[in-house]
């Protein structure tokens, strides 16, 4: 049977944290908190660090959810939490920060990661470092772990999906051949696949933040993961975009696929499907300083012009990730745009022909897309959500471009406790039970030919790149 009580879904972001609490039955929020974290420090060497405060702040998110339930929280069955993925902390061996935890862009352990053969800012690396300022530490975890063991009054398992980016195996559970040489063989966490329980709620916690007896605590996946399972991009062939301040690509397929570079990588989901994806920094990012009255203005007035009459791949400063993978790669323009609405909608299509072309090398490396969801907080304006689809047309080949109504990484990771406790389910399932359905985005079907034609200038653009576009053998009748 379904799971038909509440769920809690826990998000660490990097300043905030933020709790839900979703109705099981039908995906209603019935509740939520925001607080803030510590704020991060920078220091010398690159360091980047933030006060492991997570557990006391989750704790507290947890009773004023609780306390805003009221009665329907006698109905809630599981948390699960979430994180920013290559954020450590050194514990001890019940899971207690031992000092600072050292975030994602902790850069710190350049000099470990060069000695070692790994990338400058290794996940890996940045667990040494940690392990090396507290050499007395029980275990090196990730921040989520922190929470997950003060909820349960005791260290627990990590997660395949928070460690991926440590080098583990998602599937066969092995870590890198630099762990032992690290000195980190024997402190690092044991590790399960997400939507696992990892017990119950302590009785001392259960009291203080008013929950009942029995609360199962989840594993949990990274917030990248749980943004996409929020999207509802989560059956064979679906992906989604999440526009934010950047560009996030993910996908669903049946086979794992990676580049040796580490470009692409694949989470690996509890219903072992692989997700993989890659970032960009193109994004939202290019309008940053404009009001919202200003770009609302812009918006209209690019939509009722039409397709740029000059093309460009729009970077905010040197360096990019995905799909192309240069740290010296720069914006390149065609030429330049006649007035600030010319350039205004070039940069909406920049950004979807970039779009455009990390899908199709998603699709060349064997993750075909037929179904594109949108989401993010640059999915709020219509006249992007209809470049996209207009640019993204002739990769789905007829699937829709939909735009997700509510994707929250929180809520994302109350799917996986409704998985945890209906395990005969899948989540594809369980997607359809939680989240509203997407509306579909339509292209303007006169400027269809015009974008693929403006997509063929965007790739001369880039003349040491590749085509990426599927042979016609290639790529798309895996999932037909």
């Amino acid at each position: 049977m379904p799971a038909d009580g509440v769920a809690l879904g826990v998000d660490l972001a990097t300043a905030t944290a933020r709790c839900v609490a979703v109705d099981l039955r039908d995906g209603r929020v019935l509740a939520s908190a925001t607080s803030a974290l510590a704020t991060p420090r920078r220091g010398p060497g690159g360091a980047s660090r933030q006060e492991a405060t997570y557990a006391v702040v989750v704790t507290d998110l947890l009773a004023r959810v609780v306390h805003e339930l009221g009665p329907a929280a006698a109905g809630v069955d599981a948390v699960c939490a979430t994180g920013t993925s290559g954020t450590v902390v050194a514990v001890d061996g019940a899971g207690r920060p031992l000092g600072d935890a050292l975030l994602y862009d902790d850069l710190s352990g350049a000099d470990l990661a060069a000695r070692h053969g790994l990338p400058t800012g290794s996940m890996l690396a940045r667990m040494a470092v940690a392990l090396r300022e507290h050499p007395d530490a029980a275990r090196v975890v990730t921040a989520v772990d922190t929470v997950t063991a003060a909820l349960v009054g005791r260290a627990v398992a990590s997660d395949t999906s928070h460690l991926l980016k440590a080098g583990l195996d998602p599937v066969t559970r092995a870590w890198p051949s630099a762990l032992g040489a690290l000195g980190l063989e024997r402190r690092v966490p044991d590790v399960v696949a997400p939507a696992t329980v990892l017990g119950e709620v302590s009785p001392d916690v259960a009291r203080r933040v008013g929950l009942r007896d029995g609360v199962v605590v989840v594993s949990g996946m990274t917030d990248g993961c749980t943004g996409q399972l929020s999207s509802g991009a989560v059956g064979l062939g679906d992906s989604v975009g999440v526009l934010g301040t950047t560009l996030v690509l993910k996908a669903v397929t049946d086979q794992r696929v990676d580049t040796p570079d580490g470009t692409v990588y694949s989470h690996h989901s509890p219903d072992r499907t692989w997700w993989p994806g890659g970032a960009s920094n193109v994004g939202g990012g290019l309008l940053a300083g404009r009001r919202g009255d200003e770009l609302a203005r812009l918006d209209e007035a690019a939509a009722a012009r039409g397709p740029a009459g000059v093309v460009c791949y729009p970077l905010p400063r040197t360096g990019e990730r995905f799909p192309v993978a240069d740290p010296s790669f720069a914006a390149r323009w065609s030429g330049e745009p006649r007035d600030e609405v010319e350039a205004h909608r070039a940069l909406l299509e920049g950004v979807a022909f970039v779009e455009r072309l990390g899908l199709e090398t998603l699709a060349r490396l064997g993750a075909p897309t037929r179904h594109h969801v949108l989401a993010g907080g640059g999915s709020r304006s219509d006249a992007w959500n209809r470049v996209r689809a207009g640019v993204l047309a002739p990769v789905l080949a007829g699937g829709p471009v939909t735009v997700a109504p509510r994707a929250s990484s929180a809520v994302g990771a109350t799917l996986l406790a409704a998985l945890a406790l209906d395990p005969a389910t899948d989540l594809p399932a369980v997607a359809t039970r939680l989240l509203p359905p997407g509306h579909r985005v339509e292209p303007a079907d006169w400027e269809t030919d015009v974008l693929a034609a403006s997509y063929d200038r965007f790739l001369g653009l880039l003349p040491d790149i590749h085509d990426p576009r599927p042979h016609p053998a290639e790529g798309t009748a895996r999932h037909g």
